[in-house]
């Protein structure tokens, strides 16, 4: 199996920043072997590998950064990357913010699947888990453990009635990413959306990019759902994308997450590369 990109480059000039409420337009081009997922912000003429090492720790979101200049949220696009299996893209952009879109990566996935994906001449690498890895921090817990595929079991724990406890495992596949996760939309909760309005911050966000869930127990915007179980599914596809910034290498292996987000993915990312070398092997993707 050998490395990707897109067939041509192509464009989705319709988006807004979810934080900034800046209007953006995103521009996708081939790259060629062993160049990655790297984001060109066009305004400043900086180009920002989209891996752990450039990575910022957030809480609402993933943001990388070079020479000062940031690209947030991220994570739905390298989702979909992850999930096309997309090794090498450079991605255009003029302004801080990837758009948030409809809160899910449905149309990142729709504009490069139309684009095509071609093979190149390099072979596809991923991260072989050879030895379990544990972080813990607090309530949360994330290990991955060797296996022969890339799956992916994530459990929640809300006090709310229409999420509680739920756990969900998933095989990332491209066809189950297709079928079972790519069209999750993103969520929060009224207080939170409130709150984050009254501060000025989602500045580009609405009832139909994010399902609001209310402080009697229910969802305030039903008819946005896809999946009754959707925050759940949300959270495999932030992981996935988050899980790409292992320099853009697939990870195979089973990862068991409890209560995680972004910036304890970032931080397991950082301790597996980093400090857990022993425990796995970078090899070819057969």
């Amino acid at each position: 199996m050998n490395q990707t990109t897109i067939k041509s480059s192509c464009m989705l000039n319709q988006g807004i920043g979810l934080h900034s409420g800046q209007k953006t337009a995103l521009y996708f081009h081939p790259a060629p072997e062993d160049h990655g997922i790297v984001f060109f912000r066009s305004d400043k003429d900086v180009h920002i590998p989209a891996t752990y090492q450039y990575a910022l720790p957030s809480t609402l979101c993933t943001t990388i950064q070079e020479q000062g200049v940031k690209v947030s949220t991220i994570e739905h696009l390298l989702s979909v990357c992850n999930g096309l299996g997309i090794d090498n893209l450079l991605i255009e952009l003029d302004a801080e913010e990837v758009p948030i879109l409809d809160g899910s990566g449905i149309e990142f996935y729709q504009v490069l699947k139309k684009a095509g994906i071609r093979q190149l001449s390099s072979p596809k690498k991923v991260i072989h888990i050879n030895k379990p890895i544990s972080y813990q921090k607090d309530d949360i817990t994330i290990y991955a453990t060797p296996s022969n595929q890339s799956d992916f079991t994530f459990s929640i724990d809300f006090d709310h009635e229409q999420i509680g406890q739920q756990e969900y495992s998933f095989v990332l596949t491209e066809n189950n990413y297709l079928e079972e996760i790519v069209e999750a939309k993103t969520f929060g909760f009224r207080k939170d959306y409130d709150k984050y309005k009254q501060q000025g911050l989602i500045k580009g966000g609405d009832e139909t990019c994010a399902i609001i869930l209310n402080e009697k127990g229910d969802f305030d915007n039903p008819e946005v759902l896809t999946w009754l179980n959707e925050p759940n599914l949300h959270k495999i596809l932030d992981q996935i994308g988050d899980f790409y910034l292992a320099n853009n290498l697939r990870i195979k292996g089973s990862i068991f997450s409890h209560k995680s987000g972004h910036s304890s993915h970032l931080a397991f990312i950082h301790y597996m590369m980093d400090e857990c070398a022993d425990k796995y092997s970078i090899i070819e993707d057969h």
